[in-house]
């Protein structure tokens, strides 16, 4: 867990990253593999944040963990507005994809 806590801003920099391209593979049309693939990157980097935020508090980080709770956050209101806003395209491209 120690581990994971060290790259805490890596993480949130990684989500950054793997969104926009889920955001960007998603809508601009890609292979059913594909996105699936950031869906499951996406998912591993908020399980990675919240073990971090818990790990914050438990140490007594309180500030430290409080920045990572407003990431944590932000990530899954951006996963909920990309996925379940637009369900009936995230459906198709989920299971027949854009090829």
């Amino acid at each position: 867990m120690r581990l994971i806590y060290r790259a805490k801003w890596i993480i949130v920099v990684l989500f950054a990253i793997i969104f926009f391209f889920s955001f960007a593979v998603l809508f601009a049309g890609g292979t059913t593999k594909i996105n699936w693939y950031l869906l499951v990157a996406n998912i591993l980097l908020i399980f990675a944040q919240t073990v971090n935020v818990v790990f914050a508090f438990m140490n007594k980080h309180k500030e430290t963990g409080i920045a990572l709770l407003v990431f944590l956050l932000m990530s899954i209101v951006l996963m909920w507005f990309i996925y379940i806003m637009s369900w009936s395209y995230t459906v198709k491209a989920l299971t027949i994809g854009f090829e």
